[in-house]
């Protein structure tokens, strides 16, 4: 504990836009880092830049909530975290062994991140400098939402966690250093940093010096996440380890328990509250979800055409809410997308990169090809369980290509095309692509790219042309996160992505309105919950359900609402917390569930590539990755830290 969380890191990763782009520099004498007003705001910018994903605090598919779930998978020679938790490797061993809890670990980024802000709030007290009492107080709180932020991170991800309130002494004695509080204790100490925070910040952005930090719109809507997290079942009375406790260390009111086991009602009711006021906030402030009037504007400006959607292609209100669809995440406020609740700018592209084909382009000076990764690959329980144009999952749509018959061509122009991929709903088209698809109407020098994702000449694997590690695993890419107006040129092997800055969305409004629908799944309030999630849906181009439609396909609400958080929330780093707090490890993170199609082969016939296989990865799961593990040198210079059960 004493190297991570009173950690003094003073040199931070230079970022990626106008706003983080100053950090404090390293100074010998901490009294002098804040002097005025600009330098106060320097070393709150310290504060935000462990939030950026290129240390792993952000979810993408390289971390562990980002990539370490049924959602995708990506070559197995990457060797991201995302992969080593699916691999069941992340043991305290490994981690010591390998270094990762030196820099990339999560328990360490995010202790190292607080103690950070403890460092900013200490100096902030005790600063004699002449600084605005209004920025001061603004400043202070926007470090606060940080520490409850990165306090909420270790909770979600290694459960009952150590709660570093104020900056220790380096010569702390080892048995004053704090142990796991009760899960319950520190929700509430989150959500108590969080209510006091929104009190003293704007409810949006107030300008773009100011994009990308917090608002108190994004403290309620944090608190509402959180209180989601604590009222589902592995916090509400499901643990699966009855008997996991503290040995030494005690929390006040709790002792030495750090898990309730008894379920309580007033947990929901709680989340239920503060969904609602959160929503009702971010409304009331000008949050909402996007829309096709100003998606329009930018694809029209863009000189984008429609996407291709195979058998849709006459059908302009459907290839337009695909359209949409990608822009909702690849798009600024100040380009009329205020869906985004709380993001931060992207650094350059992992994402972006991992999901494009490894082929777009080819001229004379790079015979080869221009392209992309090629790697970030859907599993087939993914392509399986976005919905078809009925709003239902393929498997539960009476009307759809029975499923002897899903991997057959479709009989399109494009015959490689399988009826799989036909008859689905908006969002599939918008953010996965396959074989025989328009990847992007204009990413190959203005003009279409189709996937060909059996050509070892294109997009097929072919390790002597791409190599070994640039490769599609499951036959299908993600397309999530890419900007609709990406292309390359052939003048060099880049694209154009580098005018193209968008936001991270951390938060969205899309999610508050799910968190209020499953609170209200259980608590009892049907209309309110449904009318919730018809948002969703009724934005997705999707029918609403209604009790009647519900009762007829065998569905509680709250079925629907995680049905729909796997297709709302695909590859945001959702979907790695929603199994855990449902306990739903062994159903969906098992090796058995984890197929493709046969796509790691060069040049398979048609016959060959559509059939489904396991995805050839030692993937396992074990009961004891409901939590990650605590470094075993946490373990050993903390005599009051107790390790995550099984580990």
């Amino acid at each position: 504990m004493k190297k991570t969380i009173f950690a003094l890191a003073l040199i931070c990763t230079a970022l990626s836009c106008d706003y983080l782009s100053v950090v404090p520099p390293e100074q010998a004498d901490l009294d002098d880092m804040i002097t005025d007003n600009a330098t106060a705001l320097n070393h709150l910018y310290g504060c935000y830049g462990y939030v950026q994903e290129e240390i792993r605090i952000f979810p993408d598919f390289t971390a562990i909530d980002g990539g370490g779930t049924d959602e995708s998978v990506a070559p197995q020679e990457w060797g991201h975290l995302g992969s080593l938790v699916k691999y069941n490797m992340l043991t305290p061993e490994y981690i010591t062994a390998t270094g990762l809890a030196t820099n990339r670990y999560p328990w360490t980024n995010c202790f190292n991140a607080i103690g950070y802000c403890n460092l900013f709030l200490k100096n902030m007290a005790e600063t004699s400098a002449d600084i605005d009492p209004e920025l001061r107080q603004q400043y202070i709180a926007e470090a606060q939402f940080l520490k409850a932020y990165y306090h909420y991170k270790v909770l979600a991800m290694f459960g009952p966690c150590p709660i570093a309130d104020k900056l220790l002494s380096q010569n702390i004695a080892k048995e004053d250093i704090p142990g796991r509080y009760h899960f319950d204790y520190c929700v509430d100490y989150i959500v108590n940093l969080l209510d006091e925070a929104a009190q003293a910040l704007p409810s949006v952005d107030p300008g773009p010096d100011y994009c990308g930090r917090a608002t108190s719109i994004a403290c309620k809507a944090l608190k509402a996440r959180v209180l989601l997290l604590a009222a589902s079942p592995m916090w509400n009375g499901s643990f699966p380890d009855k008997s996991w406790r503290n040995t030494h260390f005690v929390t006040p009111g709790y002792g030495t328990e750090l898990v309730s086991p008894n379920f309580s009602q007033e947990k929901w009711i709680r989340a239920r509250d503060a969904a609602r006021e959160a929503l009702t906030a971010a409304k009331d402030a000008g949050f909402a979800l996007f829309g096709i009037d100003a998606s329009e504007i930018l694809r029209t400006n863009q000189n984008v055409p429609l996407p291709s959607v195979p058998g849709k292609n006459d059908d302009a209100q459907f290839r337009t809410l695909v359209s949409m669809l990608q822009y909702m995440m690849t798009t600024n406020p100040n380009e009329g997308n205020h869906e985004t609740i709380w993001g931060i700018p992207r650094m350059e592209g992992q994402y972006r990169m991992a999901s494009m084909p490894h082929y777009i382009l080819n001229t004379d000076v790079q015979p080869n090809g221009y392209g992309a990764w090629g790697g970030l690959s859907p599993t087939l329980y993914t392509v399986q369980h976005f919905f078809t144009e009925k709003g239902v999952i393929p498997s539960e749509d009476p009307s759809f290509t029975p499923e002897d018959e899903w991997y057959t061509s479709a009989g399109l122009a494009e015959p490689d095309i399988i009826k799989l991929n036909v008859g689905r709903e908006p969002r599939f088209y918008a953010w996965i692509a396959f074989d025989g698809c328009e990847y992007s109407p204009v990413i190959a020098n203005r003009q279409p790219l189709i996937c060909h994702m059996r050509d070892p000449q294109q997009g097929g694997y072919n390790a002597a042309k791409w190599g070994t590690r640039n490769y599609c695993v499951t036959g299908f890419l993600n397309k999530k996160w890419v900007h609709p107006n990406i292309y390359y040129t052939g003048v060099s092997n880049k694209n154009n992505a580098g005018d193209l800055y968008y936001p991270n969305a951390l938060i969205r409004i899309a999610e508050l309105y799910l968190i209020l629908a499953e609170c209200d799944a259980w608590t009892g309030d049907i209309p309110e919950g449904l009318e919730a999630l018809n948002e969703i849906r009724t934005r997705a181009g999707v029918p609403e359900w209604t009790e009647t439609s519900l009762a007829a396909a065998g569905k509680t609400l709250l079925d629907a609402v995680l049905d729909e958080r796997f297709v709302e929330l695909y590859m945001e780093g959702h979907r790695y917390y929603d199994i855990r707090r449902y306990l739903h490890g062994k159903e969906y993170m098992d090796r058995s569930n984890f197929l493709g199609l046969d796509a790691v082969r060069t040049g398979p016939t048609f016959e060959e590539f559509n059939t489904p296989v396991l995805i050839p990865q030692p993937i396992q799961w074990n009961e004891r990755m409901y939590l990650m593990p605590v470094p075993n040198d946490e373990i050993y210079s903390n005599p009051q830290m107790v390790q995550a059960p099984i580990y």
